[in-house]
């Protein structure tokens, strides 16, 4: 009789203990990085529901270094934030480095919940020049050069072709 509630009690650390440890983190370094941001980042792995917080609080040197934390939600989060902070100069590089960005998979929710990657993300939910979904009435300005916007949609472009080719073998 006394034997069941011990187990009960053993298997549900076990089982927390799996799902509050992430192997993939446990060897990236979040030295930088201000507590209350880790706390919402933490957070942010598994749901992403601080992510606008996260945009708007951390700094530009944060942001870069969430960059490449090895969670694709994680990532996501960062790409956008220094894309809508207007200071930061370096855009039209950091959105081709985010386009080519295809490690994590991360769970998007816009209209339906699907998996897609940061490049997916990026093109189709921030710049919104994917030219396979709608163009909505208002694009987002965020301080590209119409060169730079063609140069970033060229490389979005070669790279999905890629991607469906590699699909059809």
């Amino acid at each position: 009789m006394i034997i069941f509630p011990i187990l009960t009690i053993f298997g549900i650390g076990i089982t927390a203990s799996i799902f509050t440890t992430s192997e993939t983190n446990n060897n990236y370094s979040l030295d930088g990085i201000r507590n209350k941001i880790k706390d919402s980042i933490k957070v942010s792995e598994l749901n992403g529901t601080t992510s606008r917080w996260v945009r708007k609080n951390a700094t530009e040197s944060e942001l870069l270094k969430l960059t490449e934390y090895p969670n694709g939600i994680v990532k996501a989060i960062a790409y956008e934030g220094l894309l809508r902070k207007k200071e930061f100069a370096q855009k039209t590089e950091l959105i081709l480095r985010a386009i080519n960005d295809t490690t994590y998979i991360i769970d998007n929710q816009s209209r339906c919940v699907m998996n897609v990657n940061i490049r997916e993300y990026i093109a189709q939910n921030v710049l919104l020049i994917d030219d396979e979904i709608p163009i909505p009435e208002r694009l987002p300005d965020f301080g590209l050069t119409k060169i730079e916007k063609e140069k970033i949609l060229t490389e979005f472009r070669k790279l999905r072709v890629k991607k469906k080719a590699n699909k059809m073998f």
